[in-house]
């Protein structure tokens, strides 16, 4: 299964659900037009055919002001808005649930976010707005930080993105080893 960008006329869009109306409905009928007008990025996991859409998630622009998170982490930040990357939407398809799919798209989002960050410009974190506290506690075993006077809306910095990268390739390397 791999992961790319979602194909308008190539990927079966019609056929996803995951449960939550609202991420069905957005993925069916506003996620092209957003990637049309340059807002969003969308990438789709493909399922058992390439057509087949079993997961998806959304990179967007964001900025943030330093006052919206704890003063512990925004002391060294500029006044300036802070640039960061919106996970705008994830979300699994029925059929693929509880089967690390979830945290599969979550890391390759990071990842691509990291390897922007390293190449392209400057980003401080991945932030996502939690639908719910079971997506919330998702994000938090993680290790996004919830904004202050928002809880369901959480952050991720870089650094932290970047331990995450590299213990997850240095664990791909242990098994390629054990397996080799």
């Amino acid at each position: 299964m791999k992961i790319s960008l979602l194909k308008q006329g190539f990927h079966n869009r019609d056929s996803f659900s995951c449960g939550l109306e609202e991420l069905d409905n957005y993925l069916k009928t506003y996620a092209l037009q957003d990637v049309k007008r340059n807002l969003t990025k969308a990438f789709v996991l493909e399922g058992k055919s390439p057509e087949e859409i079993a997961g998806y998630y959304t990179l967007s622009p964001l900025s943030f002001s330093k006052n919206e998170i704890k003063s512990d982490e925004s002391k060294k930040l500029p006044r300036y808005p802070i640039p960061a990357i919106l996970l705008g939407r994830l979300a699994v398809g029925l059929n693929y649930q509880k089967q690390g799919f979830g945290s599969a798209l979550l890391m390759d989002a990071l990842l691509r976010v990291y390897q922007v960050s390293e190449e392209s410009f400057g980003i401080y974190a991945v932030v996502v707005d939690a639908k719910n506290d079971k997506a919330s506690s998702f994000y938090k075993r993680f290790g996004f930080i919830p904004f202050l006077d928002m809880p369901n809306r959480l952050f991720l910095p870089i650094e932290t993105i970047k331990s995450l990268i590299l213990s997850s390739q240095s664990d791909q390397q242990q098994e390629s080893i054990a397996y080799g």
